[in-house]
């Protein structure tokens, strides 16, 4: 899995040298950044399903059709709500993952790499998600590095939706 470790530590190695200057600066910028990434991962493990389930309220009054639609993909029904909610925390835990690893890594090999084909095959609509993803954005209420490191990965998920 890509990280900025990983990356600094293939790259000397790829050379066949000991870590160099650009290496060095890319871990120290992780472990600079490692604080607010793992408070950030923390507000998600505390306030993840409580986003997840405002996030689905809101993609349920913006697309009101979600809820009127029959279909296992659609919020008509109690068993279609659970699912939005479970799919929106997916994309969230993942999101968690990736302020701990301090890399897309996490975003890129679980959710982006068949995102367009799992949303095809399932009838899905990515704006769903963009748009529950923008809702925790706009109101999870960090703030400070702690927001802009949780925001760095939201906001990368929204434009690999778009």
């Amino acid at each position: 899995m890509k990280t900025p470790l990983t990356e600094a530590i293939a790259a000397a190695d790829a050379r066949g040298v000991y870590l160099g200057n650009t290496e060095m600066q890319a871990i120290f910028g992780r472990f600079s950044r490692a604080t607010a990434g793992l408070q950030a991962a923390k507000a998600f493990n505390q306030n993840g399903q409580a986003w997840s389930e405002a996030a689905a309220n809101h993609v349920y009054q913006k697309f009101p059709y979600t809820t009127q639609m029959e279909g296992p993909q659609y919020a008509s029904t109690p068993e279609g709500k659970s699912k939005c909610v479970r799919d929106i925390s997916h994309y969230l835990r993942t999101i968690s993952y990736c302020c701990v690893v301090g890399g897309t890594g996490p975003l890129d090999e679980y959710v982006v790499a068949g995102v367009k084909e799992f949303n095809a095959a399932l009838g899905l609509s990515p704006s769903w998600y963009i748009a529950a993803l923008e809702f925790v954005r706009d109101n999870h209420g960090l703030s400070g590095d702690v927001g802009g490191e949780a925001n760095i990965y939201l906001n990368y998920a929204i434009n690999a939706l778009s």
